[in-house]
């Protein structure tokens, strides 16, 4: 019997490491299709891989044991952490590459607007002193003409006063530079009018640049609040994330909980089952008839004395021991059985999340949800398994029990 046990359990272990790739091989293809689909893998995909893996290894470990996958879990498990490192730094890069190209796309707009207010200021400018240029050149060019004119008009002055006739000549160049002062004079009124206008043009110029500016100073302080408020948003949907995170661990945990305690009935229900059977088979040793002080026993009836006094006591008692055991495995079964929940109804939150603080249970946990998932996923399963162990010892023991009962028997005949 030893021999066929250790060679079923050797077929057990060549049968799952020659099945092991192929189940692992037909996972890969099947669900990595499904992920290949999204450009970008987040985190929560990363923990719905993890959830799938952890059903398989479960099947797994409920058809070849703990040992079958005892080498090929921490490979998994340190390929899932880095991929949900990756994972968090391609959100961490992708969230940084937003606002680099926002802040970019603002800059080249800022310049853009500013190249273009610089180039229609240096058009206005360059008017402006061109308008200037050409009025000094008139004024130049008057200028010399009122010179040349008042040289003329000196050198005629002195003409006349060496001429006999003074006085005619005197009245006729007082009455040409009365004249021409006149010109002049409705020259210059021309010419100040000319100027006033230009000063006029140049304050309407300096007041639209002084708009413009405000107008400018306005845009960029419009431009920093959105800045503000998309880095505001930005860490919010950085806490959501998180937030996020948390509850996807909390739903793994949660998860893991309810497949053990799932285990846990399974293995109870089996244990009261193997219970019930030897209860089974005591009551029906106990109902045989005592044949004790009784010399003549019929060798081919099957349902002959085959024990001692001593023994069927000892039967007894252990019977008695095994409905106090299934005495307390009912009332334990009964504290494992999920109970009926009252339905609360909540109101659904409104309104912001609150803000996270930095001394949050989650940011302190040294280890990966994933890794906690696995590890609740072994250690219960060992823990059944050891579980699993205790009523076969009590068979071994009571079938040891019957093999002497018969040595003695075959003795006694």
């Amino acid at each position: 019997m030893v021999e066929d046990k250790s060679g079923t359990f050797a077929n057990k272990i060549v049968i799952s490491k020659v099945f092991m790739p192929f189940c692992l091989e037909n996972y890969t293809t099947r669900n990595m299709d499904e992920y290949a689909v999204a450009s970008e893998i987040s985190v929560v995909d990363v923990y719905d891989i993890a959830s799938e893996i952890g059903k398989e290894c479960e099947k797994l470990i409920d058809s070849y044991g703990v040992e079958s996958v005892t080498n090929l879990m921490p490979k998994v498990i340190h390929a899932l952490e880095i991929l949900e490192n990756l994972a968090t730094k391609n959100e961490r890069e992708n969230t940084t590459v937003q606002e680099l190209r926002s802040k970019i796309s603002q800059l080249e707009n800022d310049k853009i607007g500013k190249a273009e207010d610089r180039q229609r200021f240096e058009k206005e400018l360059e008017q402006i002193e061109e308008h200037w240029r050409q009025e000094s050149r008139d004024l130049v060019e008057m200028v010399n003409r009122l010179q040349e004119e008042n040289r003329r008009l000196s050198e005629a002055l002195q003409e006349s006063r060496s001429d006999s006739q003074y006085s005619n000549k005197q009245m006729n160049a007082l009455s040409a530079f009365t004249a021409s002062q006149e010109v002049d004079v409705a020259v210059l009124q021309h010419l100040r009018s000319m100027i006033d206008k230009q000063r006029e043009q140049i304050r309407g110029r300096d007041k639209e640049m002084l708009q413009k500016t405000m107008e400018l100073e306005n845009l960029t302080a419009q431009v920093e609040k959105l800045g503000v408020v998309g880095r505001e948003l930005k860490r919010k949907q950085r806490q959501a994330q998180m937030q996020a995170r948390g509850l996807v661990e909390e739903r793994a945990d949660f998860l893991a909980q309810l497949q053990d305690q799932n285990r846990e009935l399974i293995n109870l229900r089996a244990r009261l089952g193997l219970a019930r059977k030897e209860n089974e088979d005591l009551s029906k040793v106990q109902n045989y008839p005592d044949l004790t002080n009784k010399a003549v026993y019929d060798l081919d009836d099957p349902d002959r004395p085959r024990f001692t006094t001593a023994e069927l006591k000892e039967i007894l008692h252990e019977r008695n021991e095994l409905k106090a055991r299934v005495s307390d495995l009912e009332d334990e079964l009964e504290l494992y059985r999920p109970k009926p929940e009252p339905v609360e109804e909540d109101a659904p939150v409104q309104g912001p999340l609150p803000y996270e603080p930095d001394d949050a249970p989650w940011k302190k946990s040294s280890e990966s949800g994933i890794r906690k998932f696995f590890r609740k996923i072994f250690s219960e399963s060992s823990s059944s398994f050891l579980v699993g162990s205790s009523p076969r010892r009590s068979l071994s023991s009571l079938s040891k029990m019957a093999l002497s009962g018969n040595s003695t028997y075959d003795e006694s005949v």
